[in-house]
C-alpha cells in the first residue's frame, strides 16, 4: 500500500511538472507553425495576466527576466506572458512585430490572440483578464491590435511605440488605453520621424489619439483631466462612451521603459470601469 501511494505521489508530481515543463527562461512554450511564448507565473493564486511585447531585436526570454519591470506585477498576482517576434533579418537572434500590417509577413495580430488562447489553456489564466503592453517596437505592436482588433484584450497600455503613417482613417471599435512616453525621447519622438532611410515614417502620438477619441466616442478633444503623479504628467478622457477608458502619461525620460510603470500600469488597468457588456 505504501509502495502505491509513492507511487500514485510521484506520478502526481510528475504530471503536475509536465504540465509546467515550458515558459520559462530557455523553455519557450511554442505553437506549431507560429511562434513562441514565455511565461513568469506568480506565487499563490493568479488574478490577471499582463502580455508584454519586447522592442525591436528583443527577446521573449528578456523580458521575463527583467526583475525590475516583472516583480511589481507578479506581486500582484499576476502573470506576465512575453512572446516572442519573428527574426527581423536572416540569423538575427532577435524579433520584430508586423507593426505594418504586412501580408508577406506573420500575422501577429492573429499571433498574439493565439498565444493568449494558448497560455490561457495551459497555466489556467483567464482570457478576459488580460492586459496587452509593449515598449517601442513592442508598443508599437500593442497599438496595432488595439487599432484592427480591439476586442482581443482587456485593455492596452503601450510605451513609446505609434501607430505607422499613413495612420488609418479609424480603428474597429472602442478602447481601452494607457499611453505612456518620454517627451525626450530620441528614437520614437512624439511627433514620429523617418527611419531606415525613408523606409517609414512614424505617426505623431497626438494624431493616433485623436483617432482613438473618434471611436471612443469622446465628448472633446481636450482632456477631463490633468494629474501628476512623480515623474508622470497624466491626462485623461473621461467624457466618452461608457466601458472605454483613454489616458496618456508623459515623462521627462527618453527611449525606455521608465520607472514605476509596472506599478502605473497595473493601478490604471485594476480602476478600470467594467465594459458595456460587462
Amino acid at each position: 500500500m505504501r509502495i502505491f501511494l509513492a507511487a500514485m505521489i510521484i506520478a502526481l508530481s510528475c504530471g503536475t511538472v509536465a504540465a509546467q515543463t515550458c515558459g520559462g527562461p530557455g523553455a519557450p512554450c511554442v505553437l506549431p507553425e507560429n511562434g513562441e511564448y514565455h511565461v513568469a507565473l506568480p506565487d499563490g493564486e493568479v488574478t490577471g495576466t499582463l502580455i508584454f511585447l519586447h522592442g525591436f531585436g528583443g527577446r521573449g526570454e528578456g523580458v521575463i527576466k527583467n526583475k525590475g519591470l516583472l516583480k511589481p506585477i507578479l506581486a500582484r498576482g499576476y502573470a506576465v506572458v512575453a512572446p516572442q517576434g519573428l527574426p527581423f533579418r536572416a540569423n538575427s537572434k532577435g524579433g520584430a512585430w508586423n507593426s505594418f500590417d504586412n501580408p508577406n509577413r506573420r500575422d501577429d495580430v492573429g499571433f498574439l490572440n493565439d498565444v493568449a488562447a494558448d497560455a490561457a489553456a495551459r497555466f489556467g489564466l483567464g482570457r478576459d483578464a488580460m492586459l496587452i503592453g509593449g515598449f517601442s517596437g513592442g508598443g508599437m505592436m500593442t497599438w496595432r491590435v488595439a487599432c484592427n482588433q480591439p476586442d482581443s484584450f482587456a485593455a492596452y497600455a503601450p510605451i513609446a511605440g505609434l501607430l505607422w503613417r499613413p495612420l488609418p482613417e479609424t480603428c474597429a471599435g472602442p478602447i481601452r488605453m494607457h499611453h505612456t512616453h518620454g517627451w525626450s525621447d530620441p528614437v520614437v519622438p512624439i511627433e514620429g520621424r523617418t527611419v531606415g532611410n525613408g523606409f517609414a515614417t512614424q505617426g505623431n502620438l497626438f494624431n493616433g489619439l485623436e483617432i482613438m477619441r473618434n471611436v471612443n466616442g469622446c465628448a472633446k478633444d481636450d482632456p477631463d483631466d490633468y494629474a501628476k503623479d512623480g515623474i508622470y504628467l497624466s491626462r485623461k478622457w473621461t467624457s466618452c462612451a461608457p466601458g472605454t477608458a483613454l489616458e496618456m502619461a508623459l515623462h521627462p525620460g527618453g527611449h525606455r521603459i521608465p520607472k514605476g510603470w509596472s506599478t502605473l500600469a497595473m493601478d490604471w488597468f485594476e480602476a478600470l470601469p467594467p465594459t458595456v457588456e460587462d
